[in-house]
């Protein structure tokens, strides 16, 4: 009996530092048997010269001059297209035809490889909503985990595919539930779905770690942030608590995509980069509260937070800026209604003896957990 065959398709590659929702279910399907096409997105001669992209694009171009790269059951993948979508450079036509100018044809990859008809097309990056309808597949999944018309550069044409994709799609997987509402009031044929983003309990519930390197040098209280530095995060917050803290210090790790010179200047606020997925557990054991310094807007109104759920495991008590969908998590996160609360709530985690509530919650939020649901109602479609 041959194995279930599944393409997902996103926007990092599946070796990426950053690891996400999908990462970890196609580790699962893999897992559970399912041969797994992990195509991560666009890469053309403009991504290697703009500079802003070639911090993904090294890999990308790695696993395209490759022709793909297998790891057990899953074969990851980039492709290169002479059309690439971009902000200044994303109207209908191109946005239609930038599959078709694919260097090897994309399709024929995919035949190649056995994904030229695959059971399930799992979706989750707008820039793609067009490759379905190229590939023959017997269920469409797209998995929205934002709200898409909060980012910066996805313009009217990607927005239009987007609907398009949603209308076709057999099921809808939402994170959050204002994204779950959303959907479900557009009275779609589709099974919408809210199933929220999870952890890899096992990976971040170290008892012990190592004290990192860079860390040694910091004294402890450490209040830490793991994630993206872009526009949703709240610098101005950040600065404000580190100052009033002084005893405190604030260590900040992932990628930056914003001016951070605000923080820079600030002598208890030490940014330190962005690390491997395998290598932030240390980090985290050896911190004392985690942090989610969100802006509110139309964007992190539908954010379930991955970082929440990764801080806990690892025994963290969680302060965070408040937002809805943060709120009907009903974590044991703090959420901070001002600077004031923030701050408050920082000095009031660092009390925290007892974590079993912390870890426990995480615990149960398992991807594994998520899988399960999500497994069911593909076998259900699929009539197993």
């Amino acid at each position: 009996m041959r194995n279930k065959k599944i393409v997902m398709a996103g926007s990092l590659t599946y070796k990426a530092p950053t690891k996400i929702g999908i990462h970890h279910y196609a580790s699962l399907f893999a897992k559970n048997g399912w041969d797994v096409f992990f195509l991560s997105s666009q890469l053309s001669p403009l991504h290697l010269i703009r500079k802003q992209d070639r911090i993904y694009s090294k890999e990308k171009l790695r696993l395209w001059m490759r022709g793909g790269e297998l790891e057990g059951n899953i074969l990851s993948y980039s492709y290169m297209t002479m059309l690439p979508i971009l902000p200044f450079w994303s109207s209908d036509f191109f946005v239609k035809n930038t599959l078709n100018l694919t260097f090897p044809r994309l399709t024929k990859i995919l035949e190649r490889s056995g994904f030229g008809n695959p059971d399930v097309f799992w979706m989750e990056n707008p820039h793609l909503c067009e490759l379905p309808s190229i590939v023959k597949h017997n269920l469409l999944i797209y998995r929205i985990a934002d709200e898409i018309s909060g980012f910066e550069g996805y313009s009217s044409s990607i927005l239009k595919k987007h609907e398009s994709a949603v209308r076709s799609s057999d099921i809808i997987i939402t994170t959050a539930r204002s994204l779950f509402k959303k959907h479900k009031e557009m009275n779609l044929d589709a099974r919408v779905m809210y199933v929220p983003n999870g952890v890899d309990f096992t990976h971040f519930s170290v008892n012990y770690a190592p004290e990192p390197k860079e860390c040694k040098m910091i004294s402890k209280p450490i209040v830490i942030y793991v994630g993206a530095i872009a526009h949703w995060f709240d610098q101005e917050l950040v600065v404000q608590c580190a100052e009033r803290l002084n005893n405190v210090n604030f260590i900040i790790i992932g990628p930056t995509m914003v001016d951070v010179s605000k923080m820079t200047s600030v002598e208890n606020i030490h940014i330190l980069g962005a690390r491997k997925y395998n290598d932030l557990p240390p980090y985290l054991t050896n911190a004392n509260v985690g942090i989610i310094p969100f802006k509110i807007n139309k964007l992190t109104e539908s954010v379930n937070p991955v970082k929440l759920y990764e801080y806990m495991a690892a025994g963290l008590p969680v302060v965070c800026t408040d937002w809805n969908e943060i709120r009907e998590m009903q974590s044991p996160a703090m959420l901070a209604r001002d600077t004031d609360e923030f701050c408050e709530y920082i000095k009031s985690s660092l009390e925290i003896k007892d974590k079993t509530e912390i870890i426990s919650y995480a615990k149960n939020n398992s991807w594994e957990n998520r899988f399960h649901r999500i497994k069911c109602e593909i076998e259900r479609y699929l009539g197993k």
